[in-house]
């Protein structure tokens, strides 16, 4: 079967290719719209990093400085040595010999002679002999006769306190003291006590405040020891 194409659909072929014509330039159109809208809405990319420079100087090192030359040492010229001038020697004049004349000796008047004092001829001192030492018997009973001496001494010299009298109080103090030879007292000491302060206070004192005769001939030169008693009360 064949198909006769009629005037009538020939006249109508040009309409339909510039429909498709229109079409295809509208779809055209709006992809390029599109790619531009995408393209315009896509972010541009970042740049590239830049690379990082380091830079890199070449110093040279210093040059060292020259070492200044030793310096030689000055050598000083030796001094010469003045010279020592020489004194001139003087003449020595010489003495014009006179004639000796000679005459004769005068005698010289003599004269007594006066004899010389002589001293006085002293003679020599006898030797100084120490004094026998007293037996030992003699010297305890000089000992003795002294230490009762100074104790009647003290005894009167003591003063009883007012307290010892208004309490009606009495009591016995031995009280030890040294004297020298000359009778100087060197210290004193309480020996025992008699129970009353007041009693060895007074017979203490009256021990300090005496003054005591030189050693007899027979007793020891030398510094002794003495005890005595100091009896003191009311009643005294």
């Amino acid at each position: 079967m064949s198909a006769v194409l009629s005037p009538r659909s020939s006249a109508f072929r040009p309409k339909g290719y510039f429909g498709r014509a229109l079409i295809i330039g509208a779809v055209i159109e709006l992809a390029l719209l599109a790619g531009l809208i995408w393209v315009s809405n896509q972010k541009s990319p970042p740049p590239p990093p830049k690379s990082k420079r380091i830079a890199i100087h070449m110093v040279q090192p210093p040059k060292p400085k020259p070492v200044p030359p030793t310096p030689k040492p000055v050598v000083h010229p030796k001094p010469v040595p003045k010279p020592i001038p020489h004194p001139v020697p003087k003449p020595v004049p010489h003495p014009i010999p006179h004639p000796v004349v000679h005459h004769a000796p005068t005698p010289k008047p003599l004269m007594a002679k006066t004899p010389m004092p002589t001293a006085p001829v002293v003679p020599p001192a006898p030797p100084v002999t120490p004094p026998p030492a007293p037996s030992p018997a003699l010297a305890e009973a000089a000992i003795a006769s002294y230490a009762a001496l100074v104790r009647a001494q003290v005894q009167s010299a003591a003063h009883v306190p007012e307290a010892v009298r208004l309490m009606h109080l009495s009591g016995t103090a031995v009280i030890s003291f040294e004297l020298t030879p000359s009778g100087r007292l060197l210290w004193a000491r309480l020996a025992q006590s008699s129970g009353v302060g007041a009693i060895d206070r007074a017979a203490l004192q009256a021990v300090k405040s005496g003054t005591y005769p030189p050693f007899t001939k027979d007793m020891p030169k030398k510094a002794t020891v003495f005890d005595v008693e100091v009896h003191l009360s009311a009643k005294s």
